[in-house]
């Protein structure tokens, strides 16, 4: 145990019933001989916390110079007829000549309404409360406007990223562009509707169980959830820091390529970026697709996958008919096992209920990122109000996370150690499918 002081602060307005109070949250009793002693240290923690508060705080400085926020505004009625619009705006780089670069020159780009973006008001698709608005842009932001990328808007994203459908928006619900009534997928939502109509060119989404992947495939996207850490997601707002994925949603692969080369690389805040490549070691993604041939290549198709019980016949029909195209193009397909595939859902279920529950109540710890505290205090601590407008599936989330610690304890770091295993299982698996 170490105090920077021992002093006790004439101001201090900690008591002796304060530090009764802490212990009784979790159901110990403080013995009564000790607690003027604990009072003391308490209130030396309690104004080194207020000298903390009162520093200024750190986050990157924005270029408005270089790259100014124009006309930002909530989307219109007449604007947004498809619901796949938060907030509006025009950002592009002014002072060009200082890239090195510029391969996303021409292209126009919404992000998820989760990717923060400095003087833009953040909806995060909730009524749980009012939008907030970012000091900084996030990492993904900044890289894509030095190549020469032109972001038009946010793009709705479901509420707090929760879903992976499309009917939990505060802004409204999103259409699949291909057919009236049904579901664009989610969180990514609005940035697949975008991409998917033509709107925009490409987007950055994110992805934690399927937020990128599920609305791509809704509505005929490339929608990439790059290798974990890959990408920076320093500046997005997070659900579960195990889990945390940015990455691309374009309509072809060669544009997934090009725009993952720029966003990818270590920026030196995120700890998810641990043996990631620096910025000038990411491989050139696109020009190695083009030297490269799919004949001789070796895919290896899961036998788990194909088994799951919410898998249906159509489904896997089509699956087939897409094996029997790489076949006919000169692939090599293997048949591939991996047992502990089928309980993958359940372990990543229960470690995000503890983990996200961590997450929205600003418990969780053990992190060295740069992040922001204006949103933090803007969430926290959740209020029964916050609960009261937030859709089922976050309030499950909560209720869940809560019973799963007070009912199982140590199942969260059992489910990282499965996650190691599985993890090890793909590897080996791969090491037959993909040998160096």
């Amino acid at each position: 145990m170490s105090l920077v002081s021992l002093e006790i602060d004439p101001d201090s307005k900690v008591t002796a019933d304060d530090v009764r109070a802490q212990t009784k949250k979790i159901g110990i009793n403080v013995n009564e001989a000790d607690i003027s002693d604990f009072q003391i240290m308490l209130s030396a923690l309690d104004k080194s916390a207020k000298k903390l508060e009162a520093m200024p705080d750190f986050f990157q400085p924005t270029d408005l110079e270089r790259f100014p926020r124009e006309n930002v505004h909530l989307a219109t009625k007449e604007e947004n007829v498809s619901n796949a619009w938060a907030y509006k705006y025009t950002i592009e780089d002014k002072k060009p000549e200082l890239s090195k670069s510029r391969p996303l020159a021409g292209k126009t780009f919404c992000l998820k309404d989760c990717v923060q973006v400095s003087g833009v008001p953040q909806v995060l698709g909730t009524r749980a409360f009012k939008p907030w608005v970012p000091e900084a842009d996030a990492t993904v932001v900044t890289r894509i406007l030095e190549a020469g990328a032109k972001i038009v808007g946010n793009a709705t994203c479901e509420d707090q990223c929760s879903t992976t459908c499309s009917n939990s928006s505060a802004i409204g619900n999103i259409d699949n562009p291909y057919g009236k009534g049904h579901s664009a997928g989610g969180s990514s939502s609005g940035c697949a509707y975008l991409v998917s109509t033509d709107v925009v060119d490409m987007a950055i989404g994110a992805d934690q169980g399927g937020s990128i992947r599920i609305p791509s495939a809704h509505c005929g996207l490339v929608g990439l959830k790059p290798t974990y850490g890959l990408v920076p997601y320093t500046g997005i707002s997070q659900l579960e820091t195990n889990i945390d994925h940015a990455g691309p949603m374009t309509k072809t692969v060669s544009d997934n390529a090009i725009l993952l080369k720029v966003i990818a690389g270590q920026d030196g805040f995120d700890d998810r970026q641990n043996g990631a490549p620096m910025v000038e070691e990411v491989p050139d993604f696109y020009r190695d697709m083009l030297s490269s041939t799919v004949t001789g290549m070796k895919i290896g198709i899961l036998k788990e996958a194909l088994e799951l019980p919410s898998m249906t016949e159509e489904v896997k029909d089509k699956f087939s008919e897409t094996i029997d195209k790489f076949k006919k193009l000169g692939v090599d397909v293997v048949e591939v096992s991996i047992p502990e595939h089928q309980y993958a859902g359940e372990i990543w279920m229960v470690g995000q209920r503890i983990a996200g529950l961590m997450n929205k109540m600003g418990t969780e710890t053990g992190r060295m990122i740069l992040g922001s505290t204006k949103y933090q205090k803007h969430t926290i601590p959740l209020t029964q109000e916050q609960f009261d407008n937030s859709p089922v599936n976050v309030r499950n989330n909560i209720i869940n996370g809560l019973y799963l610690i007070e009912n199982y304890p140590g199942l969260y770091t059992k489910s990282t150690n499965l996650c190691i295993k599985i993890r090890k299982a793909y590897t080996e698996a791969l090491k037959h499918v993909m040998p160096l």
